[in-house]
């Protein structure tokens, strides 16, 4: 019998499989928005919210007295810094505060990879709300200003000038920035030519599965429409060169064993280091992975969490494997295609549709946003984009507006992808 504590919030695939095993003692710590994930009877503390590390901490002993655990699963972004808190605090295997936190401070991260020798865009500190004017002139106009912590591309802004920066000193952006508890990091703006994502997964440093895939577009500049990517095989140059730079990031940052997600750049200046996490992706990838190469980067998070063995029998794949995320607009759904209707379309593997008639959004929009997933197969790159486009004709969602004086709207995917 193996005693675990589960740090969690929103991974209820790893909720899910923890439960389910009758070889685990499990305790939990979770947020009040996500305690019906739990079975009755679980050993259960609840905190207003994991970012504190001392509420944290204090769970983490209460719960100690009752099941001395020797092991802790931290799956979501937001749980991986008090999973390595509370490793380190007790003395327990797997990532140390020091290294959770490099996979989930963006700026310690950037930090800690520059040091390496590896290429990222400009970064600083944002100390303060005063600084906006100076952080431009220093690393020019436009530039990035973002939390350090949070993911989903969430809370990312854009700062265009002086005048911008000015006028959102006491605007919403900085609102909502200061609401986070968060420090601040301002990057470069980086006109990105191509964006990929490679995840893996690690085991004693090194990495034992690492695939490397291209987005259809920048994530950022796909907000609010298709967001994607697909698979490049393994002999494909580029994606050697990103299962590279990933090997590279993961010992830059120490990681012993876990799932990683990274995402790289390139633009003009070349291949850029973007952000990486030690917890499995979001959005339709982990899907993506499990199709292509037979990895489920949840079960692999959990053995590497907990010291399972991880006996991975991945394939050769020359083909593609495309994660598809439909959009869904702010408003109110009225009418929305059916499953059946996409997997109707060529290469289609897999299509789920997870918004119905009815639900409604307010927004702001982010990349942990969308209708449903769709994974299809391509033999080749041409074929990707005719296969995308299919699916992009056959999907239909229609929102109406809720705010006074609007009309109602009509948004055709298509329109928006």
């Amino acid at each position: 019998m193996k005693n675990v504590l589960l740090i969690n919030s929103g991974r209820k695939a790893v909720a899910r499989a923890l439960q389910e095993r009758d070889d685990i003692r499990l305790s939990v710590i979770s947020m009040p928005g996500y305690l019906d994930w739990y079975d009755a009877g679980t050993d259960l503390e609840v905190v207003d919210t994991i970012e504190n590390l001392n509420l944290v901490r204090q769970a983490a002993l209460r719960i100690r007295e009752r099941n001395p655990f020797d092991h802790v699963v931290a799956p979501s972004e937001w749980s991986v810094p008090a999973g390595g808190f509370v490793r380190s605090y007790f003395g327990i295997p797997g990532p140390s505060f020091d290294v959770a936190n490099a996979f989930s401070n963006k700026f310690v991260m950037k930090q800690k990879v520059a040091a390496a020798g590896l290429p990222v865009a400009t970064f600083r500190r944002v100390n303060a709300v005063g600084q906006l004017v100076a952080v431009g002139d220093e690393l020019g106009w436009p530039y990035v200003l973002k939390s350090a912590f949070g993911g989903g591309s969430e809370n990312v802004f854009v700062v265009r000038d002086a005048a911008h920066a000015r006028s959102i000193i006491d605007g919403e952006v900085l609102a909502r920035l200061g609401e986070l508890d968060s420090p601040m990091l301002a990057e470069e703006f980086v006109d990105i030519e191509t964006e990929f994502h490679c995840d893996g997964v690690v085991v004693d440093g090194t990495a034992v599965f690492a695939a490397a895939s291209r987005y259809f577009a920048p994530v950022l500049d796909s907000l609010g429409g298709v967001i994607g990517s697909y698979t490049l095989p393994d002999d494909d140059p580029e994606g050697r060169l990103i299962r590279d730079l990933h090997d590279r990031v993961v010992a830059a940052l120490g990681l012993p064993d876990g799932v990683t997600h990274l995402e790289i750049l390139k633009s003009a200046r070349g291949y850029l280091v973007g952000e990486v996490a030690c917890r499995t992706a979001g959005g339709g990838i982990p899907l993506q992975l499990e199709h292509q190469y037979g990895v489920d980067t949840t079960d692999a998070l959990i053995a590497t969490s907990i010291g399972d063995p991880v006996d991975l029998d991945v394939p050769a794949r020359s083909d593609h494997m495309i994660q598809y995320m439909l959009p869904r607009p702010v408003g109110t759904v009225t009418a929305i295609s059916t499953a059946a209707e996409l997997r109707a379309a060529p290469g289609v593997e897999y299509a789920e549709i997870t918004t119905k008639v009815g639900d409604h959004l307010a927004g702001p929009l982010d990349s942990s946003i969308y209708a449903g997933i769709v994974l299809i197969r391509a033999a080749t790159e041409a074929q990707v984009s005719e296969r995308c486009a299919e699916v992009a004709r056959r999907y239909r969602i229609e929102v109406a507006a809720t705010s006074a004086g609007q009309a109602d709207l009509a948004v055709p995917a298509e329109a928006r992808g």
